[in-house]
């Protein structure tokens, strides 16, 4: 063999070791190249700290790879962080987020089971027909009675209850100004005997005199212990109260379940009106939203991640809560189906959150800006905290 020919083939062996080499050090940089999802979930749910473990441990199981940050963002500042990648929105102000390109647009194809999704609540997630955040759960007012209680029993209206109860007979959970609002908004659509998503200001000359009155009888039946006594330790403390048989009504959300043990299964609790008319059924949804702004690079998870947490499998399991259930209001039949096997509470929310012509809380066209406003006048209502 020639110099040149023995040359020629060390040049090219070279290449090749060098080819490898290169070759080796780009997939180990790629390796070591982490990403990171940005997320903020709602965090009034109860148990937050363990809601949030249980987000980080489904996901390990489906991307180990991935880290997640969670980040403490208010989902009411109508604001969103370029760098936050997914993160949780209570519909009320789903527009104002549309309206300023926040909400990366969906499709149904990147929705999982969209099927499984209760029709009213799907609808409820659409901004000029397209899906801008995936619903997730729900919360809404019932009224709770005990079963023995004959005289409560066919009560449906917050006039009727007003009609029985005494002074000091209803307990409230001390909720603060935007659960108050929400209640004054309800009262303005039964008052009006239609679902709106667009409320007139709270101020003097705009009130409506009917939803106010509904406040004011709220205020004369509520029991006065509670607005002097110092709140206990945890959520519900009056759904607990009630459950020990204290008062004869109780009006809160279903998780308030989670702290009245079996006596949760001697009440009657429903659906009613916040004024002598028909109830309009509505409910406050949070729903799951991915960045307008997501990278390439991570939209495909960021969609993979909202899929997760607003899936049958992940509700499930921290509605279960590991035996202690959390009585959340689901927005997927298969949710209701599961669960009621182990707890039949969940057959009967399945029929409150199925009942015809529900709605969804919207405020247009911007959300945030309105109860901002509101809550500097709340003081033009009667207080319930």
């Amino acid at each position: 063999m020639s110099d040149r020919k023995r040359k020629h083939i060390i040049i090219i062996a070279l290449a090749a070791a060098l080819c490898l080499i290169v070759s080796f050090w780009a997939a180990k940089a790629r390796n070591s190249h982490s990403v990171t999802l940005n997320v903020s979930l709602y965090p009034t749910i109860p148990e937050y700290g363990s809601y949030e473990e249980t987000v980080g441990q489904c996901w390990r199981q489906i991307h180990p790879e991935v880290e997640l940050n969670f980040v403490d963002w208010d989902c009411y500042s109508g604001t969103v962080p370029d760098d936050l990648d997914v993160f949780v929105i209570d519909t009320v102000s789903l527009d104002s987020y549309v309206d300023s390109g926040f909400l990366l647009p969906l499709s149904e194809e990147d929705i999982a089971d969209i099927d499984d999704l209760i029709p009213a609540f799907l609808e409820g997630s659409l901004v000029d027909g397209t899906v801008y955040a995936v619903p997730q759960m729900l919360c809404t007012d019932l009224l709770y009675t005990r079963k023995d209680d004959a005289a409560l029993k066919d009560v449906q209206t917050i006039a009727d209850l007003y009609a029985v109860l005494e002074d000091g007979e209803l307990l409230l959970e001390k909720s603060g100004p935007v659960t108050e609002l929400g209640r004054y908004m309800h009262a303005v659509m039964d008052s009006q005997q239609c679902w709106t998503d667009s409320f007139p200001p709270l101020e003097e000359g705009y009130l409506s005199d009917e939803a106010v009155l509904s406040l004011e009888r709220l205020d004369g039946m509520w029991e006065k212990e509670q607005q002097t006594q110092a709140e206990g330790p945890g959520l519900y403390r009056y759904a607990r109260r009630f459950a020990e048989g204290f008062g004869r009504a109780y009006i809160g959300y279903t998780e308030a379940m989670s702290v009245m043990g079996s006596a949760a299964l001697e009440m009657e609790f429903r659906l009613f009106s916040m004024t002598d008319d028909e109830n309009i059924p509505v409910f406050f949804m949070d729903a799951a939203a991915v960045n307008a702004k997501i990278s390439d690079e991570k939209k495909a998870l960021a969609i993979e991640f909202l899929n997760m947490i607003t899936g049958k499998d992940f509700t499930v399991e921290i509605s279960a809560n590991g035996g202690e259930p959390r009585y959340i209001l689901a927005v997927r039949y298969s949710v209701y189906d599961e669960l009621m096997e182990d707890y039949p509470v969940y057959g009967r929310l399945k029929e409150i959150v199925t009942v015809p012509d529900t709605y969804v809380f919207r405020i247009v066209p911007d959300g945030n800006a309105y109860l901002n406003e509101s809550e500097k006048n709340m003081y033009l209502l009667p207080r319930l905290y």
